[in-house]
């Protein structure tokens, strides 16, 4: 039976790539969503710099894309660290899905550096508002770990318990800033995360602005080989019978 859950996964990952062709796949180095404010509008991006990976080469500088225009990718894994299950939803100690630091690719963090610290009378609060997982089952959280990487300290989103987090899905910024988290994914698919940012700026008032971004979880690629060979035999069998 798991067997056939990771298969299904598998498969509706694979189906999600072929929709998503035209996004721009970041699968390593540093990147970070981001925030600018231009033309009197907050603008979230995705904001990865150079030497990220992105469809398959290192980019030589910088690079923003909108937020439907990448999707960042990964098939690290990781033993739940002490601490987590309680948000997450399965035993510290099993193996989950996991990105946001050198260890864990891609690094992905979140990032203020391009608003300028007195243009805001307060710090940007970043929201979890809403999400999309690839399954009933399926949760995912962001948290920090102690430096040993073993135990939890921090709790910042939950989609098992979202109201028990420590900041509530929310965590704030001050402008000109940037942090990294741990990420956390229970099983293989796509995750899609409505983002709310907002603010108060010294001219303009108060402002904010929701925008959706997505993570892909792919078992490692020896995996994926494996079954996309039980698809095709899968798929052959099916032929077979029709004819």
């Amino acid at each position: 039976m798991k067997k056939l859950h990771l298969l299904l996964a598998v498969v509706s990952v694979l189906a999600f790539s072929l929709s998503a062709r035209a996004a721009a796949i970041y699968t390593s180095g540093h990147g970070d969503i981001g925030l600018a404010y231009e033309d009197g509008e907050l603008d979230p991006h995705w904001h990865l710099h150079g030497g990220a990976v992105v469809d398959g080469e290192a980019i030589g500088e910088d690079a923003e894309y909108a937020p439907s225009d990448a999707i960042a990718l990964t098939s690290a894994t990781r033993m739940s660290p002490s601490g987590l299950s309680s948000i997450i939803g399965v035993a510290d100690g099993s193996l989950i899905y996991t990105a946001g630091s050198s260890a864990y690719q891609p690094n992905l963090g979140f990032g203020v550096e391009e608003l300028v610290d007195t243009d805001w009378s307060t710090p940007i609060t970043l929201t979890l508002s809403a999400w999309i997982l690839p399954s009933s089952t399926a949760e995912f959280a962001l948290y920090t770990t102690n430096l040993a990487g073993i135990s939890v300290v921090d709790w910042i989103f939950s989609t098992y318990v979202p109201g028990s987090t420590d900041f509530s899905n929310s965590f704030t910024m001050t402008p000109g800033d940037h942090i990294h988290f741990q990420w956390g994914f229970t099983e293989p698919g796509t995750y899609t995360f409505d983002l709310t940012w907002s603010g108060t700026h010294a001219v303009d008032g108060p402002l904010s602005i929701t925008e959706s971004f997505s993570v892909q979880v792919v078992p490692e690629p020896s995996t994926v080989a494996m079954l996309g060979l039980g698809v095709s035999g899968l798929l052959v069998a099916l032929k077979r019978r029709v004819s």
